[in-house]
């Protein structure tokens, strides 16, 4: 009698247990080891009932320091401007080609009143556009109170250039 010497699904055997042991050691993975997606939200309670409600159009002078019209220009700053800068304003997530708010490398000049001509006007030859009929004088104000406090190349001005050019400017 001839033995069996059927040698032709040895290949097929082998790929079947390969396979079967990537996805068990897949499973282990996923399963035990990894610490899964953190989106890193950072979720507010709604403000309480009859709780004050901050109004930036009421803010006589935007562009002096304040914590509420900081955080006022963070939203907006998300809203219509994290899409090129990121969320964070250091372009993650963001146009590499845009400029980083962080590291602050200014071509337009150091300080808010060169940043404020900036939201104004845009710069010409470049995809900065003008946020003049998109945002308000005082809430282009906030965004830049926002980006003060996170850029590490501040702002030079005075005060009383920051307060006479506010006085003019639309």
């Amino acid at each position: 009698m001839s033995s069996n010497h059927d040698h032709h699904n040895q290949g097929g055997l082998i790929a079947l247990l390969g396979s079967l042991a990537f996805v068990f050691a897949f499973l282990f993975y996923i399963v035990f080891l990894n610490k899964g997606v953190t989106l890193d939200e950072k979720i507010v309670a709604p403000a309480a009932p009859g709780a004050p409600k901050f109004e930036l159009a009421s803010v006589k002078e935007p562009w002096a320091d304040s914590p509420e019209v900081a955080l006022a220009g963070e939203r907006l700053y998300k809203q219509n401007c994290a899409a090129c800068h990121g969320a964070a304003g250091d372009l993650v997530g963001g146009i590499p080609t845009s400029r980083n708010l962080v590291e602050g490398k200014w071509t337009q000049g150091n300080g808010l009143i060169a940043h404020y001509k900036v939201l104004q006007n845009g710069i010409a030859g470049t995809q900065m556009v003008s946020f003049k009929a998109i945002l308000k004088p005082y809430e282009r104000w906030a965004v830049l109170s926002w980006i003060e406090t996170i850029t590490k190349n501040k702002s030079q001005d005075k005060s009383e250039d920051i307060v006479n050019f506010a006085a003019t400017a639309d």
